[in-house]
Formats: C-alpha cells, structure tokens, sequence
C-alpha cells in the first residue's frame, strides 16, 4: 500500500491529508475537491474496479459528514477506503457514478439518507423515503424519540399502536 500512497502524494501533492493502516485495511483522507480525481486514478491506473459501498458518517461536534467510498481492486484483493470531509452547511462533491455505474444507486441511497448533494449525478433523488418526506433521518440531529409523523407514512390500518 505504501506504492499506492506515495503515488497518489506524487500525483496529487496537496490532496491526501492522512493514511490510517490498521491490519488489512487502509483508509485515505482526502481533500473533497479532489476526491473524484484521486478516485478516477485509483481506477484506471491502479485497476480498483470495483466500488464496494458508498456511505457516510456524521460528526455534527467536528461540524462536518464524510462521505466514505470503499473500494477494491478484484485481480490483487486489495481494498481501500478513501474518506473525504464535508461541511455540514453545504454537503456537496463530485458524483463517481460515471466512474462506476453502482454508484448511482449508491449516491441516491446517502442523499436520501444524510442529504449528501453529488454534484453531476444522473438521476439524484430519493430511493427510500417518500418524496415529501421532510430531513434525512441518518443524521444525528434527526429526532429519535416523540416525533409520531412515520405514521401518515403507513396504510390507515397500521398507523394505528
């Protein structure tokens, strides 16, 4: 991993901010201007084919969410974890779902859960929850107790308790 880290150094000097290496597992921290270019080299030139999962996670203390991409190359098992921070005001950053086309769904599902804006996806709307639903109910500062309102998302006869 450590070809790959100082690749990327060369490659985008001012881009990678931290390496965590834990056994069998690395994760890159890097600047969200230029996640999607450290990404797209990633792929075509270090053959990381595979996107396993796009997620996030909120830090509302630290002021921001981070968007997390996992990903792998399939011919030499090697896995990597690249996380970039967003502010919490305006969660934005590039789409990969021309990079990868399982993105599309994937970006969805974390806009739809965290309200995570990827900037250029094709098709960038709600998955899971209604189209009228208000917030993004993976967020820490999302209510977890007291707010009845899932119920006039349900049939009439299980709204009921």
């Amino acid at each position: 991993m450590a070809d790959l880290t100082n690749d990327i150094r060369d490659r985008f000097p001012d881009a990678l901010k931290e390496v965590v290496v834990t056994p069998g597992e690395t994760t890159l921290v890097v600047e969200a201007a230029q996640a999607k270019a450290i990404l797209r080299f990633m792929k075509a030139e270090r053959g990381f084919n595979y996107l396993v999962d796009v997620s996030c996670a909120h830090w509302p203390d630290e002021g921001r969410i981070d968007v997390v991409y996992q990903i792998r190359n399939l011919s030499t098992r090697e896995q990597v974890r690249v996380r970039a921070a967003l502010p919490v005001e305006d969660p934005s950053i590039e789409t990969v779902a021309d990079l990868w086309r399982t993105a599309n769904w994937l970006e969805r599902e974390v806009y739809d859960l965290m309200g995570i804006m990827f900037m250029g996806h094709p098709d960038l709307r709600r998955i899971m929850l209604p189209e009228d639903f208000e917030g993004h109910p993976l967020r820490k500062e999302y209510p977890m107790e007291g707010d009845d309102e899932w119920r006039n998302y349900l049939p009439p006869e299980e709204s009921q308790p």
